[in-house]
């Protein structure tokens, strides 16, 4: 029985080359036909009166074109599977769907048949010179489209560019989504298939140590969910539902069906999609290619602002939990770096997050006590100072842009620090209570002394001892760049020449308590 997707692949494009090649040999002797009504060919001239002459040279111009072929062919698959090999099957995929390349093909096989049909078919009466000279211009294209085309494919096959193209390609469906459901189902299946030929791209390229096409690749599935945030609004419900086809995805089939309904509530079915993405490529870069990993927290990032541009709750959200499951993951592998890195980002998000959604900053306040306090737990330091130093930018940029849940940011944190457990504890819980102490200069630094009066309090329960370390850090720090090369590039001890002298009154406050004592 014949299988009808499979001749398909192989018939449809067998009867288009047949129909073309006869179409053009029968329009030709129809236009050979029509020049010799007068009785003498006005191309006859241009030949050769011996037939036999004209009939080898043409048929072994037709050799020529027959071996282009041989060797487009034979080049094309070689390079083609090099590239398959490299990056992704689908290359294939995508290779062959090309339209310039199968126009190309089909040029040399039209011009070989043809060819073939005109030998065939010059006679003394025939007189078809017409059909002659066009055959010698198909042969001639085909000689002069050699060169350009082999550029063709391995300009095609550089990754920036079929990355490019699959990101306009997956982009194009998402703008162009039908309204019935099958071409809903239809459109999200041809776009999940474009992600995760991305996807396989990025990750065959971490496995092969190939940062630039990883990064390319990161940023082309940030593209794709930028293009869909303009969309999104418009999108039909059935869009957003998962179906049992997508249950079975790599990406969705751990999920139990309360996360699956969560997706679907929160419409945030595209995003988890390329996220889950995301992370994978995070956990098997952040210790080998820390410059992929950090592309991943910059585009997660930039994924988040461009949500909070378009007060997309479900899809901020998201990606707050993946933040937070990068830091888990740096947590649990005890890799403090790609930690310090994640909160950087992380930062910066709260930054953008604080003047439209001040409330949304509280839950990632919490989230920064809670991974650097189980950093610590876990013997993985400098994570929580780290967190402490962030969260008092936050709160300085929250007082600055007077957001109305400013006081419960600070009460946030000045619970940041935990009883000191060890003397490698103490160096973050030192390094906690800097962070704050530096956040009380600034206040002063504003003229705000209660809030600096609400900071001392917090720290009056520490040992006089422990204030006097502090002050010495803080006063005996000097140079504002660390003496290391890091992604930040900042000293965290450092306070600027205004604010120091400001703490002067800070810690006198603690003077005045020991000395009534």
């Amino acid at each position: 029985m014949i299988n009808l997707s499979t001749t398909k692949i192989w018939l449809k494009p067998l009867l288009a080359l047949v129909a073309v090649s006869l179409g053009i040999f029968g329009i030709l002797r129809g236009i050979d036909f029509l020049l010799v009504a007068g009785g003498t060919h006005p191309l006859a001239i241009l030949y050769s009166t011996d037939i036999g002459n004209l009939t080898n040279t043409l048929s072994g111009l037709g050799e020529v074109v027959v071996a282009i072929l041989g060797i487009e062919i034979t080049v094309i698959a070689i390079i083609v599977q090099l590239a398959a090999n490299k990056y992704s099957s689908k290359i294939m995929d995508l290779f062959v769907g090309d339209k310039f390349n199968v126009a190309v093909i089909s040029l040399y096989v039209i011009t070989s048949i043809n060819t073939v049909l005109v030998v065939n078919t010059i006679n003394e009466r025939s007189l078809n010179y017409f059909s002659i000279t066009f055959t010698l211009v198909l042969i001639i294209l085909s000689l002069l489209f050699v060169i350009p085309h082999f550029n063709y494919i391995f300009n095609f096959l550089r990754p920036e560019n079929f990355l490019a193209y699959v990101s306009r390609r997956a982009a194009e469906k998402l703008e162009n989504i039908p309204s019935d459901v099958k071409g809903i189902l239809k459109a999200k299946r041809k776009t999940r298939e474009d992600i995760d030929f991305i996807g396989d791209i990025a990750l065959n390229s971490v496995f092969q140590g190939d940062r630039s096409v990883t990064l390319l690749s990161l940023t082309s599935l940030r593209e794709i969910l930028t293009e869909y945030f303009t969309l999104k609004s418009d999108l039909p419900k059935e869009w957003f539902r998962i179906t049992d086809e997508e249950k079975f995805d790599p990406d969705f089939s751990s999920y139990s069906e309360f996360v699956l309904k969560s997706i679907e509530e929160n419409k945030v079915y595209l995003e988890r999609k390329i996220f889950s993405l995301y992370d994978v490529i995070f956990n098997n870069s952040k210790t080998k290619l820390r410059d992929v990993a950090s592309g991943v927290l910059l585009n997660t990032q930039l994924i988040t602002i461009e949500a909070v541009r378009w007060g997309d709750q479900g899809a901020i959200d998201n990606c707050l939990k993946y933040f937070n499951s990068y830091l888990r993951a740096s947590i649990r592998d005890k890799d403090p770096r790609s930690a310090f890195n994640t909160l950087e980002h992380y930062r910066i998000v709260a930054e953008e997050v604080l003047t439209k959604f001040p409330e949304i900053v509280e839950k990632i306040s919490v989230y920064f006590r809670y991974y650097g306090q189980e950093a610590n737990k876990n013997q993985v330091l400098f994570i929580l100072e780290t967190a402490a130093f962030d969260l008092c930018r936050i709160n300085e940029l929250a007082y600055e842009k007077k957001v109305k849940n400013m006081n419960e940011l600070l009460d946030l944190f000045l619970t940041v620090d935990e009883p000191a457990e060890g003397a490698e504890k103490e160096v973050s819980l030192i390094g906690v209570r800097i962070a704050q102490v530096k956040l009380a200069g600034y206040y002063l630094l504003h003229k705000e002394e209660e809030l600096a009066r609400q900071i001392f309090r917090d720290m009056q329960v520490e040992p006089f001892a422990r204030i006097k370390k502090i002050e010495g850090i803080i006063f005996g720090t000097a140079q504002e760049e660390f003496w290391e090369i890091t992604p930040r590039g900042v000293n965290f001890y450092y306070i600027e020449p205004e604010a120091r002298a400001a703490l002067k009154q800070f810690f006198g406050w603690f003077e005045e308590k020991q000395v009534c004592s």
